[in-house]
């Protein structure tokens, strides 16, 4: 069953079809290769080595995706329900969200995109909140989007933040209704 990003269970389905893609790209071009031996009396210079030799792009592309992805966990179940509660409605959720920069691969467990923020929750320490931040601040400002950016590794930070937003008025929402769209898209074409 395909999953689309930003949904929950999205990162173990994308790392199982890389890992599968990466397989198959393999399998296939030994078998074009092995083919070509026994066609051409065990000759190595022939078309099918170069047709084997070319899977090894599509076969690369996928493997650099498992690779991306593989330090990355999913986030368990209670924790995604405890986070889930931090909510209101309007809110949009993205769950284990990985996306690279030039220089980075970020990750963050949850993210809220909610009335002009971005609120997002990495449950590893070991994540550049930083980097992410930057990022992401610089993405809103390319599609020119007043989106604040809040980024922390602490659940209380969180539910401190989510507690302290204000409700907006009725044309504001449809205003921001328009920009969220935006910022949603943005979210799903950078994530991998």
């Amino acid at each position: 069953m395909k999953q689309e990003r930003g949904e929950y269970g999205y990162l173990n389905w994308r790392k199982k079809r890389a890992l599968f893609h990466t397989l198959l790209m393999v399998g296939i071009g030994v078998a074009v290769f092995l083919i070509g031996l026994f066609l051409n009396k065990m000759e190595v210079s022939n078309v099918f080595t170069i047709a084997a030799v070319l899977m090894v792009l599509p076969a690369a592309k996928s493997l650099v995706a498992v690779i991306v992805l593989f330090p990355y966990k999913e986030t368990n179940k209670e924790a995604k329900e405890r986070l889930d509660s931090y909510a209101k409605d309007g809110d949009t959720l993205f769950y284990d969200v990985v996306f690279t920069s030039s220089e980075k691969v970020m990750h963050l467990n949850q993210i809220y995109v909610t009335d002009h923020q971005l609120i997002g929750i990495s449950l590893r320490k070991k994540d550049n909140l930083k980097a992410a931040k930057e990022y992401l601040e610089k993405e809103l400002g390319i599609r020119k989007l007043s989106y604040v950016v809040f980024l922390t590794d602490e659940e209380s930070a969180l539910k401190k933040r989510m507690a302290l937003r204000k409700q907006e008025s009725a044309e504001t929402e449809q205003k921001e209704s328009k920009e969220k769209q935006e910022v949603l898209e943005m979210l799903r074409t950078f994530t991998i």
